[in-house]
């Protein structure tokens, strides 16, 4: 806009510039290149005013230049000097001249306003994206460290009921077969001597060995684990469910979802199919389970009543609490009966200690 104005001066006035009003031009154009590259100061605005108060005592169509001015007074957020432009066109102008000076003035300090405000608008925008992208950042970064816990915990759990296993075994098992070895071989060096004393022995070492075995198979049992949640253990909770019939229906391969993974989805059913012999009247459930490529999905819905506004309890509550530290989301609706949907991310290594629980 400077450029142009000072084109249009140029060709308006003509031959008729001075050298002092040529002079002014330059060195008006040089206060806003500085103020435009290096020193965006108000002092350099105000010397633009006295400059163009000045160029325009030589030739009032130098106060067009004030149009500039009103522009970056805007767009700085500096209103109350374009309070000194209408006593200047009042000065130097006369009649249509002062309407089409304060136009001109009006229109240019509209449009800094609006580059103002747009500015404004994305720098807020910037600060919010970042803010954004950083809480995504931290986020991604909780879920790893979270992860990594679990896994932990989970390897801390395996060594202590390693160290368990082992201490049972040596200071039972081991203990006991010590004993019996040291009957055999007394039996053995006996037998010639005092078959009487060998046989007893022998029947002690009999005894003590039945005890060991006994002793052998408590201790297998005790490493065996537990049931792990699975196909089977997702059939079984749905037909102890007796309210009302349920539509079971599973896509994907069930086998990859991790230990964590299953139980939270063993949680979720058991809790949302006590809601619904609770609360809901329903004549039918149906629950889906979908384990895809990156995701796994849980939808659970009823016919059942519904309600207007969810309140979610210490059931839902902790349902989605326990969803969200699993990285995943879960959504209510309470529209023709009420729905739960699931998602969770799929993890790498999933499904290992499920490889048994699901196979048929």
């Amino acid at each position: 806009m400077s450029a142009v104005l000072l084109v249009l001066i140029l060709q308006v006035q003509g031959d008729s510039v001075s050298p002092l009003g040529i002079l002014g031009l330059l060195v008006l154009a040089a206060i806003w290149i500085i103020r435009e590259k290096y020193f965006p100061r108000p002092l350099l605005m105000a010397a633009e005013y006295v400059l163009i108060i000045a160029l325009a005592m030589t030739d009032p169509v130098f106060l067009l230049l004030a149009a500039v001015l009103a522009f970056d007074l805007a767009a700085a957020g500096l209103y109350w000097p374009l309070l000194l432009l209408p006593p200047a066109a009042l000065y130097f102008y006369a009649g249509a001249e002062v309407s089409f000076f304060l136009s001109l003035v009006g229109l240019t300090a509209l449009c800094g306003y609006l580059r103002r405000t747009l500015d404004q608008k994305e720098l807020s925008f910037r600060a919010v994206y970042d803010q954004e992208r950083r809480n995504r950042y931290s986020l991604e970064e909780a879920k790893v460290k979270l992860m990594n816990a679990a896994r932990e915990a989970a390897y801390l759990a395996e060594i202590r009921e390693r160290n368990r296993i082992a201490r049972e075994i040596h200071d039972s098992l081991g203990h006991s077969l010590a004993g019996i070895l040291l009957q055999l071989q007394a039996a053995v060096k006996t037998l010639d001597r005092d078959e009487a004393r060998a046989r007893q022995l022998l029947q002690a070492s009999v005894r003590g060995l039945s005890g060991a075995l006994n002793l052998l198979r408590d201790t297998v049992h005790n490493i065996r684990p537990l049931e792990q949640p699975g196909l089977d253990y997702f059939q079984r909770i749905i037909g102890n469910f007796h309210f009302c019939p349920v539509d079971f229906r599973h896509l994907g391969d069930l086998s990859q979802l991790s230990p964590s993974q299953a139980e939270l989805i063993s949680a979720i059913l058991k809790e949302a199919l006590t809601n619904v012999a609770r609360h809901s009247g329903a004549t039918r459930v149906a629950v889906e389970l979908e384990v895809r490529q990156r995701i796994v999905r849980l939808s659970i819905k009823d016919n059942g009543a519904g309600c207007e506004k969810i309140k979610e309890g210490m059931g839902l509550s902790g349902m989605r609490e326990r969803v969200r530290n699993a990285g995943g989301t879960v959504s209510f609706s309470a529209d023709d009966g009420f729905m739960i949907v699931a998602v969770l991310p799929r993890e790498e290594g999933g499904g290992e200690l499920f490889a048994r629980a699901d196979r048929r």
